[in-house]
Formats: C-alpha cells, sequence, structure tokens
C-alpha cells in the first residue's frame, strides 16, 4: 500500500487513480534529479571585454627596436669615417710605382711643359682654371686602359696651392699617342705660378 499524496488515502500499489480524490495517485515525493545532470554554466555577459596577452604586438615592439638601432649604428659609422679628401680619386687595377709591372719612363713616355701642354684662365665664378694637357707616348708594347696622375699648381715661393688625383680612362694601344685633359681649379686670389705632374698608377688591357 502507498499513501496518496493528495488526499492521504491509502492506495493500492499498481492503481493509477486515488480512490479518495481521484487523482492519480503519486508514488511518493518527487526524486531529486541525479547530481550528473547537466548544469547551467554562467556566460559572460554581452560586450565583457576578455583579457589575453597581445604576443603579436610585443613581436612588432622587439623588429622596431632592432631597426633603429641598426640605423642608429649606421649613422654612427657613417659619422665616424673619414671622409674622403677632395681628388681623392683612384684608378683600380693599376700598377704604381715600385711595382716590378710599372713601365719604365722610355717605355710610358710623359711630356708635360706647364707652357707648352697646359692652359690656365679665369672662370665665370671666379677661380682659376687650370687643364693639364700632357703628352702620353705607349711604347710598352701593351695597351694602355687608364692612367693615373697626381697634378699641383705652387706659388712663387714654391709652396703648394691646390693638389689632387686626376683619373683618365682612356686607351692607348701599343705605339700611339694620347693627350688626357686633366682639369684643376684654385682659389681666385691665388694663381699658380708653377705646375707639375707626376704619372702615378697605369692600368694595361
Amino acid at each position: 500500500m502507498i499513501r496518496c499524496q493528495n488526499c492521504g488515502v491509502e492506495v493500492e500499489e499498481g492503481r493509477g487513480f486515488c480512490p479518495g480524490c481521484g487523482k492519480p495517485a503519486a508514488a511518493g515525493p518527487e526524486t531529486p534529479a541525479p547530481s550528473d545532470a547537466p548544469r547551467a554554466v554562467p556566460m559572460l555577459s554581452f560586450g565583457q571585454r576578455r583579457e589575453e596577452p597581445d604576443k603579436s604586438r610585443r613581436v612588432i615592439y622587439v623588429a622596431v627596436a632592432v631597426v633603429a638601432a641598426l640605423l642608429l649604428a649606421g649613422l654612427a659609422y657613417l659619422a665616424s669615417r673619414p671622409a674622403a679628401r677632395p681628388g681623392e680619386e683612384r684608378l683600380e687595377g693599376a700598377v704604381r710605382p715600385g711595382s716590378p709591372d710599372f713601365p719604365a719612363a722610355d717605355k710610358l713616355v710623359v711630356e708635360f711643359d706647364p707652357n707648352e701642354n697646359a692652359e690656365i684662365g679665369p672662370t665665370a665664378l671666379g677661380p682659376w682654371a687650370v687643364k693639364f694637357l700632357p703628352v702620353v707616348r705607349n711604347f710598352t708594347g701593351r695597351t694602355v686602359s687608364g692612367l693615373e696622375f697626381h697634378v699641383e699648381g705652387v706659388d712663387l715661393k714654391g709652396q703648394t696651392i691646390r693638389q689632387r688625383t686626376v683619373v683618365n680612362r682612356g686607351e692607348i694601344e701599343p705605339n700611339k699617342i694620347l693627350v688626357p685633359p686633366l682639369s684643376i681649379n684654385f682659389p681666385q686670389d691665388n694663381k699658380p705660378a708653377d705646375l707639375k705632374l707626376r704619372l702615378t698608377g697605369v692600368r694595361f688591357k
């Protein structure tokens, strides 16, 4: 026998309705839901920001810092590097005096007379422009592909006013002549009294 949960009348087990109240016989108190039943999980409210570490932003900061450091190092190198002086051009691959391959004076003849192989005159801006016009004769038996000269202007006391290295890349075949124009300027108030020229490099083809 069980007792009806509605009116308290005893009801035989198996009967579907209570003879006292006519309502379905209740089998007893409701069984609580099993503990393993799924439970509602509180969700984050809409629009709430979730804090997560931003690794990509950190990588960008590091990359920018590295690039900035490299740029600063490059600028420091350029600032500390000694600046090349004007007229310090050099002929690549040239043989120079003292080398066994440097041609003797009777093999590569350089004729220069300041009174005959030079032109001098004032420029439109004032300084004196000097053009050296040496005559070079090639008796080396080889083709010359470049010449390097040291040109200089001195005052009446023999003191250097201005000097520079000048490169000419004209070719001179064996037994041929070349007159390379070599230019240099002097201050407006300091016209050179004498000109000097010296062969400092020869390159063969």
